[in-house]
C-alpha cells in the first residue's frame, strides 16, 4: 500500500492522517475478533490463503471480508467528502492550467488553419458571430489541442464538421483561411484579424439588471439545443422562445457587434455589460433572409428600443430551432441571479447581473 500512502503524504496530508486512523482502528477490530492471520511479506491475498483460510478454525479469517467491505464503505464516503469538502487536489481533480500558444494574431488564420490539418483537408469554410465552421475531409488530422492553445473556447465535433469557438473573430478568421487556401494571402502582414478591444470590465459597485427583449418563453441556458451556449462556452444567460417578431434592447447602451446576417447582435451597457443576443440556432445559414435590423454598430440604444424584425414564421420552417439564448459574454467573477418566470413581455425583468 506504500505507492497509495505516499500519494496521501504529498498530496492530501489530511487524507493520510485518515488513514492512520482508519488502519488503527481496523488493527484494533482485528484484535477484538481474535483474528490471527500471519504473513510473510506483503500481507497480500496469497498470505490471506496459506496462514488465513487454510486454518480459517483457528485464525478467524472469514471475519476479514465482512470487516473489509465495512471499511471499504466508510473510507469511500468518507474520503469522497473530505475530498470534495476541502476541494482537495487529488489526482484527476488538479485544476486546469489553460495554456495559449504564443502567436501574434496576424498569424492566427495561418495557425487554425494548420491545426484543422492544412488547406488540404478542409472542404468547406463556414463561421458565425461564436464559432468557426470548418468541414474536413479527415477528422483525425485536426488538433483540437492546438485549436484550444489558439483561443478557441471550445472545440465541437459534428461529424467531419469542427466547430471552433472563437467569438466574433470568427468570421475574420474565417476569411483569411479561405484567402490564404486560394493563395491570395501568402504573408501574416496580410490577414484582417485585428487585435481583440481591451476587456471590458462590469461597473463591479452595484448589481445590474436585465430585462427581456422579447415577448415569449424563458428557459434555462441549459435547454438550449446548441452546446456552444448551453454549455456556457460564451457565457451565462438564458434562452427564450419568442413569441411576436420584435426584438428590442435590454438595457442602455451602444451597438457593439451586428453580424452581416443579422441573425446576432452585441451590445454593451452603460455599466460594462457585454450582452449577446442570438436570434434562432444555425441562423447564419440563412443568410439575412428572415430579419430585418433596425440599428447599426455605434449606434446608442435605449431600454425597449427597436433592434429588428424577425419572420418567425420563416425561421420556424428553415431553422433548427427559434430557441433565442441572450447571454452576457464578460462576465468575469461576477454571476447572474435568473427570475423565476416562465413568460415574459418585452421589459420585464429576466436576470440580474450581481
Amino acid at each position: 500500500t506504500e505507492p497509495l500512502e505516499f500519494s496521501f503524504l504529498f498530496v492530501a496530508p489530511i487524507l493520510y492522517v485518515l488513514h492512520v486512523l482508519l488502519a488503527g482502528t481496523s488493527f484494533l477490530v482485528m484484535h477484538l475478533l481474535d483474528v490471527k492471520i500471519g504473513m510473510t511479506f506483503s500481507g497480500g491475498f496469497i498470505d490471506y490463503i496459506l496462514y488465513g483460510l487454510l486454518n480459517w478454525d483457528r485464525t478467524h479469517a472469514l471475519y476479514v471480508i465482512p470487516v473489509g467491505i465495512v471499511y471499504a464503505i466508510i473510507y469511500y464516503f468518507l474520503f469522497t467528502f473530505v475530498i470534495k469538502h476541502m476541494n482537495l487536489k487529488t489526482p484527476g481533480r488538479e485544476d486546469e492550467v489553460a495554456e495559449t500558444r504564443d502567436t501574434s494574431v496576424e498569424r492566427l488564420p495561418f495557425d487554425v488553419l494548420d491545426a484543422m490539418g492544412g488547406k488540404d483537408n478542409v472542404k468547406h469554410l463556414d463561421a458565425c458571430i461564436t464559432r468557426l465552421r470548418v468541414e474536413v475531409l479527415d477528422k483525425a488530422k485536426v488538433d483540437v489541442n492546438a485549436l484550444k492553445e489558439l483561443g478557441a473556447a471550445g472545440v465541437l465535433e459534428v461529424g467531419n464538421n469542427m466547430q471552433a469557438i472563437f467569438g466574433p473573430k470568427s468570421d475574420q478568421i474565417k476569411h483569411d483561411m479561405a484567402l490564404i487556401m486560394k493563395g491570395e494571402i501568402t504573408s501574416p502582414s496580410q490577414t484582417t484579424v485585428s487585435e481583440e478591444d481591451e476587456a471590458v470590465h462590469i461597473d463591479g459597485s452595484r448589481s445590474v439588471t436585465i430585462v427581456a427583449p422579447c415577448d415569449g418563453e424563458v428557459i434555462p441556458l441549459s435547454e438550449v439545443p446548441d452546446q456552444v451556449f448551453s454549455g456556457g462556452m460564451m457565457g451565462d444567460g438564458v434562452g427564450f422562445i419568442p413569441r411576436q417578431s420584435e426584438i428590442v434592447a435590454p438595457f442602455h447602451g451602444k451597438v457593439k457587434a451586428l453580424f452581416p446576417t443579422k441573425h446576432a447582435i452585441g451590445i454593451e451597457s452603460t455599466d460594462g455589460v457585454e450582452l449577446l443576443i442570438h436570434i434562432g440556432i444555425d441562423t447564419v445559414k440563412l443568410n439575412g433572409e428572415g430579419f430585418e435590423s433596425f440599428v447599426k454598430v455605434g449606434d446608442e440604444v435605449a431600454e425597449g428600443q427597436l433592434l429588428m424584425k424577425v419572420d418567425l414564421e420563416y425561421l420556424q420552417q428553415h431553422a433548427p430551432s427559434i430557441v433565442t439564448p441572450m447571454i452576457v459574454t464578460n462576465l468575469g467573477e461576477r454571476q447572474i441571479e435568473v427570475e423565476d418566470v416562465k413568460e415574459v413581455e418585452k421589459g420585464q425583468r429576466v436576470f440580474t447581473v450581481l
